[in-house]
């Protein structure tokens, strides 16, 4: 949540007016931010982890702001909003996508900065997907390339393209950025990246060999989908709100 917004709540005025623009130009705004450590803050549009940094004004500590933040497990073909259910509030908007088809974690929250700063990929936020392979090569581009490993139908080096960043097959040759992926079986990988393009994961499998039929993301960051319920949603801690400021 953006600084001005948190100390025009504090001095009962707008967020750009001269009372809080005098505050920041005078030095009387401190963070302290996950480790402890303070700094003055002049930039009212800085972004403060609500839940794992804090504020102070002239000595006074700020309250706590109103933020809501939720991870929601998507069931395949489901709805976020009949998910979130009693928790929703009127400001509540998703943080990335996940496609129709896909199941598992997604965060909604009302904090738009903080939204935009998991949701950049300049932040690097990793995400983390479980794959279901089909049992036959990808037929697009596949079937006679290889050799398929002696694991399944997914290429014998996948796990050296991903960490080089492959290139997929489409007409401009998309270069990805090093991403891993980890074989759980003959038919079932696990893949961790930090970027978000266009069914990126089926892509990258593709390129690669594996037909993806199931597609779960179990973690975004440190946020882990863990024992949640498919269809249900539950609050954000402040321990994982903590990992999110350092992971940013």
């Amino acid at each position: 949540m953006r600084v001005d917004y948190i100390l025009a709540t504090h001095l009962q005025c707008r967020p750009r007016s001269d009372r809080v623009k005098a505050a920041l130009a005078d030095g009387l705004v401190t963070l302290r931010d996950v480790d402890g450590a303070e700094h003055t803050i002049r930039d009212g549009t800085f972004q403060v982890v609500v839940g794992a940094e804090s504020l102070t004004c002239d000595g006074t500590a700020l309250p706590r702001p109103f933020q809501r933040l939720l991870a929601v497990h998507k069931e395949a073909d489901g709805s976020v909003e009949d998910a979130i259910g009693a928790l929703a509030h009127p400001d509540l908007g998703m943080i990335g996508r996940l496609d129709r088809d896909t199941s598992g974690l997604i965060l909604c929250g009302t904090d738009g900065g903080l939204q935009c700063l998991l949701a950049h990929p300049c932040s690097h936020v990793s995400k983390t997907y479980e794959v279901a392979l089909g049992p036959s090569r990808y037929a697009r581009v596949h079937v006679e390339e290889g050799p398929p490993s002696a694991t399944g139908p997914l290429d014998a080096d996948a796990e050296t393209k991903f960490a080089d960043g492959l290139v997929l097959d489409d007409r401009r040759g998309t270069k990805c950025a090093a991403a891993t992926l980890e074989r759980l079986g003959a038919r079932r990988v696990r893949v961790t990246l930090a970027e978000g393009m266009h069914h990126q994961v089926k892509r990258m499998v593709g390129a690669c060999g594996g037909a993806v039929v199931g597609l779960a993301r179990t973690a975004v960051g440190p946020v882990e989908l863990g024992t949640l319920a498919p269809g249900a949603a539950r609050p954000v801690t402040d321990a994982e709100l903590v990992a999110i400021a350092r992971a940013i």
